[in-house]
């Protein structure tokens, strides 16, 4: 698997914690960070192994628009969205490595421990964007609606309806707002 990782970005301060939760070989990963910014941040807070890109969108919010635009650079292979207050699970790599389906979904974590999202529900509101992961050729034209709060949800929906190879996995690979 080569996984796209996008990163919305209004927290350059996370991204160093974030770049060293990544256990992930470095030929099998790109990761792609977009600043809701003018200007880049300090070197000092970017991190060595990330892209960096400048995306402002007035009328987005929760990141979309920054999403959207990562979503416009990438060509093949699966994309993850980990927002830029979560690090990635120690475990996603190794249960998601040998996986080709369109559709991956995984359990997340409260920061406190217990379950938020179950990750079988693919519905708004049961299903947030970094407890899913979708394989590139299947996006056509779908993009993150950048005036919802949910977007995610509309999103893992409309993807999960063109995947034709779905799959579930029983285990918690996300966290959710782990740093603040």
């Amino acid at each position: 698997m080569f996984l796209n990782i996008i990163t919305p970005c209004s927290r350059p301060q996370n991204l160093l914690t974030i770049s060293k939760s990544i256990n992930i070989p470095k030929e099998n990963y790109r990761w792609i960070v977009v600043f809701d910014m003018d200007v880049l941040p300090p070197t000092e807070l970017i991190p060595l192994n990330c892209e960096t890109h400048l995306h402002r969108n007035e009328l987005s919010i929760a990141g979309h628009s920054q999403r959207n635009y990562a979503l416009s650079l990438i060509n093949d292979g699966h994309i993850y969205s980990n927002d830029d207050d979560t690090v990635i699970h120690p475990e996603l790599w190794e249960n998601i490595k040998d996986l080709n389906n369109d559709f991956i979904s995984f359990s997340q974590n409260w920061n406190n421990g217990g379950i938020r999202l179950h990750g079988e529900r693919i519905k708004v509101g049961s299903i947030d964007s970094h407890n899913f992961i979708v394989s590139q050729k299947i996006l056509l034209n779908t993009k993150f609606d950048v005036t919802k709060y949910d977007a995610d949800g509309y999103f893992a929906e409309e993807c999960y309806s063109k995947s034709s190879s779905i799959i579930f996995i029983p285990k918690v690979l996300s966290t959710y707002n782990l740093l603040r």
